[in-house]
């Protein structure tokens, strides 16, 4: 579906959400994107949390009263608002072709190699053979569809949201995520800050584990929501690259903070 569809249907139809759009026959969460990236050049208006309406513009641009450009038949939206200070300053994730599915998996074999892996079945065996087996087209589809126009800190969190929320291995998804993200920094020539990962990465973690576990459902469908799940990730990023101290309540230890969790599992 292209941005000019979108508009389209919206114009006859608004307001709507991007689960209306995608009618349950097109990819709801390629579709989030696109409305994102919409309301980001002024087509779209969001009138509440993913809830979009047509601007004037848009609404000129479907009725043929006005020109937008286009590439490959459809409505470039880069080049109808310049690129945002935050991205100019930090860079921006935009070539992934560097990175594929094997290469994720093989950083999940390198944190199988630590001793603190968690084995499927208490099995060498199993657990080698459920890694993988992990299905390289799944893997394939998170890094095509990546929202190449948002800016820095929104990216990576939707990188680590969606490794991780997706659970592709038996264990050390978030550190696979964690990995493969700075590998996709280096490789688009972004600099990563110092402290890199953050010394605040164990307890975010852990509150990531309680909210999917007992909050958010990560889907492919919804892989790209902002939902609390990914709040957490951004505000984790955005502490760690503005090195912004974190105000968050730390009057829970971590220790503590995983037992909560161990206990929360076993009464499921």
């Amino acid at each position: 579906m292209s941005h000019r569809d979108i508009l389209e249907w919206l114009s006859d139809r608004e307001p709507a959400a991007p689960r209306d759009i995608a009618e349950s026959r097109r990819r709801e969460n390629v579709i989030r994107v696109q409305c994102q990236n919409l309301h980001e050049c002024g087509l779209l208006d969001e009138v509440t949390h993913e809830v979009y309406v047509l601007t004037d513009q848009a609404r000129d641009y479907v009725s043929g009263d006005i020109l937008l450009p286009e590439e490959n038949g459809d409505i470039c939206v880069q080049k109808l608002h310049p690129p945002s200070r935050a991205a100019t300053v930090l860079g921006r994730i935009t070539n992934l072709d560097v990175l594929d599915a094997e290469t994720i998996i093989t950083f999940n074999f390198d944190r199988y190699e630590d001793d603190t892996y968690g084995l499927v079945q208490d099995s060498h065996v199993a657990t080698k053979q459920r890694i993988g087996n992990v299905s390289e087209s799944d893997l394939d589809r998170v890094i095509r569809e990546f929202p190449t126009n948002e800016p820095l800190i929104q990216q990576c969190a939707h990188w680590v949201r969606a490794l991780s929320g997706l659970h592709f291995f038996p264990d050390a998804n978030h550190r696979t995520a964690i990995g493969s993200l700075r590998a996709l920094l280096s490789l688009n020539d972004i600099e990563t800050p110092e402290e890199w990962p953050g010394q605040e990465l164990d307890r975010t973690i852990i509150k990531a584990k309680f909210v999917r576990n007992f909050v958010v459902d990560v889907r492919f469908d919804t892989l790209w929501r902002k939902d609390e799940l990914y709040q957490l990730w951004h505000r984790h990023f955005r502490n760690l690259f503005f090195d912004l101290a974190d105000t968050t309540d730390h009057a829970r230890p971590t220790k503590r903070l995983r037992r909560a969790l161990d206990a929360a599992r076993e009464r499921r």
